[in-house]
């Protein structure tokens, strides 16, 4: 039976109101299953764990108020379960319920096992890098120490991983140049964080693309982003800083903000954690204040009260989920996992999923927290995760 179809018959049960059949059904599922040999467990021990599960309940119902008054008795290795349905409903219920969550987890353990046994690792620090002269450098594996020198403007690779551009002052008297620019791309799985030449620090996250000059020259600091990224910009009140995309742009003089771009996604998020910043697209231009998202769609710009922290998780490490759909969550871990799902049945209607999780853990532990927050199942073979 299944959970919601198990609750039905046994409020029925004990209201009174149950068919033979479905008092059949409640009293033959307790006494079959614990009885049958799908507990694949040695005789002995299955005798322990009956012995263990009858002393759960028993305290179950003597923890409840209705059930104070019955006089139990001695507690014996033979599993004797009759005496359950002479308690109160409240008590009942209580002492069902933990009898099937105890008898799931054992009988769910093998398929789980099996289900998962084709586990998927995590991303990590993964991106090329391509200089304005057409040079293209894996910063995957690439050392640490100075990458290369172009137009004035050194690369280093910090121990820590981060790419840091730096401009000398001798440097950037090149007036007349046109401004030369570099791209930094991760991958499906990836994320990297890099500190551009005026000093601005940005962490991309997977599937992304960040373009920048060499050095910022004009009086507006262009970049171009798809994707998603945090910024975290160096205040110049002299030249304000903007992140464009083909649909809007974004200017601040110094703030703290995240624009999820990402193609496959419904809308272009951009979320305010300092300062401030005005969005524009064609026709429309909002500002934001700390606190605040905006939504870029066919519609136009919409303004909503957020939890910044919630935008900014996968930069913290963690997937953070609150009343979040299915589908949104199975993007995001198919970019940073590199698996594709496969959907058997129709999820339209599920629930909204709330959970955090660290972005570290095996793809697994993802789908297990999911799997026990609504009534789904996932099954991996290699780099596809099967959804029923």
């Amino acid at each position: 039976m299944k959970t919601d179809q198990t609750k039905k018959i046994f409020k029925k049960y004990i209201a009174g109101n149950a068919s033979p059949k479905e008092a059949y059904l409640v009293n033959s599922f307790l006494e079959q299953e614990l009885s049958s040999n799908s507990w694949d467990l040695p005789a002995e021990q299955k005798e322990t764990f009956k012995l263990r599960l009858k002393q759960r309940i028993d305290q179950q119902l003597l923890d409840q108020p209705e059930a104070n008054n019955i006089v139990e008795p001695e507690i014996k290795p033979k599993f004797k379960l009759r005496r359950l349905w002479t308690v109160s409903a409240a008590a009942a219920v209580i002492a069902f319920f933990a009898l099937i969550g105890l008898y799931t987890v054992k009988r769910n353990n093998d398929d789980i096992n099996v289900r998962y046994a084709n586990d998927v690792a995590p991303g990590g620090n993964h991106a090329i890098l391509t200089l304005a002269n057409g040079r293209k450098i894996d910063l995957s594996g690439s050392k640490t120490g100075e990458l290369a020198k172009v137009n004035g403007t050194t690369v280093k690779k910090a121990a820590n991983g981060l790419l840091i551009f730096n401009v000398k002052d001798a440097d950037t008297k090149s007036d007349g140049q046109l401004e030369q620019f570099n791209t930094i791309e991760t991958p499906v799985g990836g994320q990297f964080q890099v500190n551009l030449p005026d000093g601005t620090q940005v962490w991309l996250n997977s599937l992304s693309k960040l373009t920048f000059p060499s050095r910022f020259k004009n009086l507006h600091r262009n970049v171009e982003l798809t994707g998603e990224a945090y910024f975290e910009v160096a205040k110049d009140k002299s030249h304000p800083f903007v992140v464009k995309n083909n649909l809007q742009e974004v200017e601040v003089l110094g703030t703290h903000f995240n624009i999820n771009s990402y193609q496959n996604e419904r809308d272009i998020k951009t979320t305010l954690l300092e300062g401030s910043v005005k969005v524009r697209n064609q026709t429309t231009e909002r500002t934001l204040v700390p606190g605040e998202q905006a939504g870029l769609t066919v519609a136009g710009i919409n303004i909503k009260p957020v939890d910044p922290a919630l935008a900014i998780d996968w930069k913290n490490g963690e997937f953070r989920f609150t009343n979040e759909s299915l589908s949104s969550i199975l993007r995001k871990l198919s970019r940073w996992y590199g698996v594709e799902f496969k959907l058997e049945g129709d999820f339209n209607k599920m629930p909204y999923f709330s959970g955090s999780v660290s972005r570290f853990d095996q793809i697994s532990l993802v789908l297990k927290m999911l799997e026990e927050t609504g009534d789904i199942k996932f099954s991996i073979s290699g780099k596809v995760v099967t959804v029923k």
